[in-house]
């Protein structure tokens, strides 16, 4: 632990700020800023709170974390209950950075009015490290904005780890969603990374045998990732008079996989060998009755192939007497 620098002015402080930007400097300005202690707050307070933000965030970025390590939590809550949202597309994408800093030092206070402060900051505009932040409460009211991010690339990944914290919860809205009983939209192409998130969400949380019949018919979407979480869904819990459409449905997306997509449908297949390899035998059929030729790069000729070599090595390794 550093020890706080004796009788240090404001204009070192000063000082300090202004080196804050350096790339050589600033992450000593920093320590010493940290190193002297409370009297450091009000300057950095000031250069937070009445600073523009730049194009370039590091500055505010190390002033964020100063005051995090000084205690200073009220700043922090200030500046996202009064920081204004930049205008300039640039210089937004840039103070996003800041606010995912500003977050994660707030971690250090798990408060209610943290809670709060740091809910409503996001569901302005969200960001990874307001999500990340927002997980580590494990508090079913973050559930509903979780949801919402899962069309946002850069939040996606945190969103989903922080549902898997919450799983019954998570569970719960993600079948009022399906239903219709809530804001966030499942429907249409603009939804299209949500309803894969929300399939695969399902499929790693587990579902009631009764609740099936509600993910059903995502088996019918073009989409191989959610027809594939679908399907991991469907051969765990649906009747078995079912799995002969899981499988159907897999192969008919199979010219969609790529590489990692197609190694999991040939393992969900390869678990379900006898129905796959019927299913196998009748597309090949009819493509060689239609006078289609194997096309070894095509992920659907692959996956045929394999699934039937299956059936022969099995044939071969229980010859007749």
């Amino acid at each position: 632990m550093m020890h706080p620098l004796t009788d240090i002015s404001g204009r070192q402080v000063d000082r300090l700020i202004g080196a804050l930007d350096s790339l050589i400097e600033g992450d000593l300005a920093v320590e010493k800023l940290i190193a002297s202690g409370p009297s450091a707050i009000p300057a950095l307070s000031d250069f937070l709170l009445k600073g523009s933000p730049k194009s370039i965030a590091l500055h505010r970025c190390r002033a964020v974390h100063a005051l995090g390590e000084l205690g200073a939590c009220s700043t922090l809550i200030s500046y996202f209950r009064e920081s204004e949202r930049p205008q300039d597309a640039t210089v937004l994408f840039a103070e996003d950075a800041v606010r995912s800093v500003a977050a994660r030092e707030l971690m250090r206070w798990k408060s209610d009015e943290v809670f709060h402060v740091l809910l409503g900051a996001a569901k302005q505009r969200a960001t990874e490290g307001l999500i990340m932040a927002l997980g580590e409460f494990h508090r079913p009211e973050s559930i509903p904005l979780l949801f919402e991010v899962l069309e946002d690339d850069l939040c996606r990944s945190c969103a989903m780890e922080n549902l898997r914290k919450v799983p019954n919860g998570a569970r719960q809205y993600a079948f009022l969603a399906i239903r219709g009983l809530t804001n966030v939209n499942l429907n249409g192409a603009s939804a299209v990374c949500r309803r894969r998130a929300v399939l695969q969400l399902l499929s790693e949380l587990g579902i009631p045998s009764g609740d099936w019949p509600e993910l059903r018919p995502f088996l019918s979407e073009s989409d191989p990732a959610i027809v594939i979480a679908a399907a991991q869904v469907g051969f765990s819990v649906a009747p078995e008079s079912e799995w002969r459409q899981i499988a159907a449905a897999l192969l008919k997306v199979a010219d969609a996989l790529n590489s990692v997509q197609q190694e999991d449908v040939t393992q969900l297949l390869d678990a379900h060998r006898s129905i796959a390899q019927e299913i196998a035998f009748e597309i090949t059929t009819y493509r060689k009755h239609l006078g289609q030729k194997p096309n070894w790069l095509s992920p659907s000729w692959r996956i045929l192939n394999h699934v039937l070599d299956r059936a022969l090595e099995r044939d071969h390794s229980h010859p007749k007497r």
